[in-house]
């Protein structure tokens, strides 16, 4: 069973958001088809945008008619930006939203057509890109006048959704104060409210109290003669647990790579996700141990018997968990087999006693699928007491990503 919880995600993705983007290759076929990697010796992720299209699929199903705005921030939850923008965009996603800034301006600068809110904050400066680029801002402080000042400058409108906090806590105008800049941003001219939002605790009884604050604003606003726009509340989590919350539009985001926030939607499984990314290298050494000797600094090993080993060239700066030693496995031959010594920054070992066969370039799958046998991102959370999140969004962003399907 899964052990995760998505709040330790939200201490995280601040920081993983800020990567620089993958090596990029793009695979697409009609069909999913295996990786040509005879000249790769690196580890390498696959991204199969098939799961991804079928993932939506599942939300739109659920969420129907509503339209959706798939989150990609983070680097697309670690599966590229730009690559996974593009992708939602033949699929038709409604909206996107991103993390910061530079995302943003990455996406609308790879050419994609899609409307994009950037949740993060923004400058003075950043005003009149976002202004030029089309970009929607989200908003919740007196920074608005920037955007008003840049809409004109450049006669143009600058397109917003209203931040309101409603018990998170972390931003967003306070729900009880809400209304009073709501009619202060219909005022300002340059400025399209395109929709309001508001981040639920993931507290079941509590939530209920948030949605009544956010709809009593949204109330307040019509009354006033003011229209809101598009009201949207749910992320991944309240898309398998809140319905009532759904409104205007819902805001997937991890739900989309194939994972499930937590345990408690991951056991209700009200929809059939299929995980996007696996995480693959190749055998580079393989070797018999004899009783005594040693793998890894301060001889974390130590060799009780006649034992056969097999290093993978992948380790902690790749972004897998170092703490995935001595409790994790990884599939070679179709088989699991158990991580040994320590995982370090570049390599990990496998004790692969009992079998002659394996050797130097055959494919090692960390997490994903091997024929039959498969290790999740979600049994990696599990050894080593963290969430998916954190191990699907720190796969570093130098490793190369090969995308595989439509």
């Amino acid at each position: 069973m899964q052990n995760f919880n998505r709040r330790d995600f939200l201490k995280f993705s601040g920081a993983a958001s800020l990567l620089t983007l993958p090596a990029l290759v793009n695979c697409s076929k009609n069909e999913d088809s295996p990786i040509n990697t005879h000249n790769i010796s690196d580890p390498w992720l696959e991204i199969n945008l098939n799961n991804i299209a079928w993932n939506l699929s599942e939300i739109r199903q659920l969420v129907s008619p509503r339209p959706v705005m798939a989150v990609i921030k983070a680097n697309a939850y670690g599966h590229g930006l730009v690559e996974v923008a593009r992708f939602l965009e033949k699929q038709k996603v409604e909206f996107l939203a991103v993390g910061n800034i530079a995302e943003a301006v990455k996406v609308k600068e790879s050419g994609v057509k899609t409307p994009v809110l950037n949740f993060g904050p923004f400058s003075s400066q950043d005003a009149e890109q976002l202004v030029r680029l089309n970009i929607s801002q989200s908003v919740y402080t007196d920074g608005i006048e920037r955007l008003s000042e840049a809409a004109r400058k450049l006669n143009k409108t600058a397109k917003v959704h209203i931040k309101v906090d409603t018990g998170l806590g972390r931003v967003g105008v306070p729900y009880y104060k809400a209304l009073l800049f709501i009619k202060k941003v219909a005022d300002l001219p340059g400025i399209s409210i395109e929709g309001i939002f508001t981040t639920f605790t993931e507290d079941e009884e509590f939530d209920k109290i948030q949605l009544q604050r956010f709809l009593k604003t949204c109330q307040a606003s019509k009354e006033y003669g003011i229209n809101v726009g598009l009201r949207h509340a749910v992320s991944s989590a309240g898309l398998l647990s809140f319905p009532a919350a759904f409104l205007d539009m819902v805001r997937p985001g991890i739900t989309i790579y194939g994972h499930y926030p937590s345990d408690k939607e991951y056991l209700a499984r009200k929809i059939n996700l299929k995980p996007a990314m696996s995480l693959k290298a190749k055998v580079m050494y393989v070797k018999n141990l004899r009783p005594g000797d040693a793998v890894s600094y301060h001889r974390k090993f130590v060799a009780k018997k006649e034992t056969r080993v097999a290093t993978l060239p992948v380790g902690y700066s790749d972004g897998y968990p170092y703490q995935v030693a001595e409790k994790g496995e990884a599939i070679i031959q179709g088989k699991r087999w158990k991580i040994i010594a320590a995982v370090t920054a570049n390599h990990t070992t496998l004790n692969v006693t009992g079998v002659n066969k394996i050797k130097i370039g055959d494919e090692a799958v960390l997490f994903g699928k091997q024929n039959s046998t498969e290790v999740t991102a979600e049994n990696i959370a599990n050894w080593v007491g963290t969430s998916v999140y954190k191990i699907v969004i720190g796969m570093n962003s130098l490793l190369k990503r090969f995308y595989i399907g439509k």
